[in-house]
């Protein structure tokens, strides 16, 4: 048996090679549409941590997502102070949603910016239950593209046998989103403290033979959570919720207070797919809901009121300017964020709890 000191040296030191700008353990912000921004991204990175971007789900030719994602990465590249001829990847990653019928032109649009910025990572989530070659082929697609500058492929999963089908297609990092976390995942599945182990021990019986990272996601807002992570077989752990109110982040004003007046996530963020409707969002096939804080629209689905009814009340609140019944995705860790801080001491602050909660816990013993 590998002993625990060991296994810890060998994750840090398959991130620090991969992600060289990083420090153990390693924290990541989430790919969080209408929050991340290369500010934020690359204020993670340059803290020691490993930012992303939103490349979104919208993948025609004349997608305005792919403009903005090119702006960005232009942005993050002078951020970075970074060259393309220096022979290493951008230190920032790109996320995309696939379950959008634009996908089949991801080759055409896409790949075009991702060899022209070359980032370090691209985070994979929700292809279609009807389209299953979507993920292989743009797993094997990016992988072979991207092998010119050391692209990592990673892909986030909600249960155990998305994670294996996942390994089977060649992804690099596997994200295991447990249902604790905020915005979207799968609607069915388990916490973080049951899915990493259980996908740990996936990675070890099934796959020896893979240089596959494991990375935790879900409920995780402190140095306490991302020690627990990496206790549970993680060799980086992924915050959304604490990023959010970050000061460079893109979230509005009434998210923000929302996050940092919610404590008791547990009971009061709830999982629905009803966050999405009543936004007229109904294009989220039905494997996948979301987690956001409890509003009035939900509390009056809980009563009996129809979807249309609950969609006018909505309209006429937006309208008027009144926020209560906006949608503020958020996980259950919502209560342990307090305060707005820069992102790269938010990434310092969690990264120096985790060593102090691992470093208390050796004295204990």
């Amino acid at each position: 048996m590998i002993p625990v000191r060991r296994l810890a040296t060998m994750a840090g030191s398959r991130m620090k090679s991969w992600f060289p700008k990083s420090s153990y353990p390693l924290i990541i912000s989430a790919p969080m549409d209408f929050v991340t921004n290369p500010r934020l991204a690359t204020e993670v990175t340059k803290a020691g941590g490993f930012g992303f971007l939103q490349g979104g789900r919208d993948f025609s030719p004349e997608s305005p997502v792919l403009k903005k994602l090119d702006d960005q990465l232009t942005q993050a590249r002078k951020l970075l102070q970074w060259e393309k001829e220096a022979g290493s990847p951008l230190s920032i990653g790109v996320g995309f949603v696939l379950y959008a019928s634009s996908i089949s032109y991801f080759s055409q649009t896409t790949t075009p910016i991702l060899q022209k910025y070359q980032p370090a990572a691209v985070w994979l989530f929700a292809p279609s239950p009807t389209a299953p070659n979507t993920l292989p082929d743009l797993v094997h697609s990016l992988k072979a593209v991207g092998e010119a500058w050391g692209l990592k492929v990673v892909v986030q999963v909600g249960t155990v046998a998305a994670a294996r089908e996942a390994l089977q297609h060649g992804a690099d990092v596997i994200v295991a989103q447990g249902t604790d976390a905020g915005g979207h995942q799968w609607a069915s599945g388990a916490g973080i403290v049951s899915l990493v182990p259980e996908i740990a021990d996936l990675l070890k019986d099934e796959f020896p033979e893979k240089d596959v990272a494991l990375w935790a996601a879900g409920g995780i807002a402190d140095g306490r959570g991302v020690a627990a992570a990496l206790a549970l077989g993680a060799e980086g752990a992924v915050l959304g919720t604490r990023y959010m109110v970050a000061t460079e982040s893109d979230a509005q004003d009434f998210k923000r207070k929302a996050i940092l007046g919610t404590t008791d996530g547990g009971a009061n963020t709830v999982k629905s797919q009803l966050h999405d409707h009543i936004q007229g969002n109904m294009e989220w096939p039905d494997v996948y809901d979301g987690r956001a804080v409890i509003h009035p629209s939900y509390q009056d689905q809980q009563s009996g009121l129809s979807l249309e009814e609950n969609r006018k009340r909505f309209k006429a609140a937006k309208d008027s300017g009144e926020l209560s019944r906006m949608v503020t995705w958020s996980g259950t860790g919502v209560g342990l964020v307090k305060d707005e801080l820069p992102a790269a001491v938010i990434t310092k602050q969690v990264r120096e709890g985790a060593l102090k909660r691992i470093a208390d816990l050796k004295s204990e013993g």
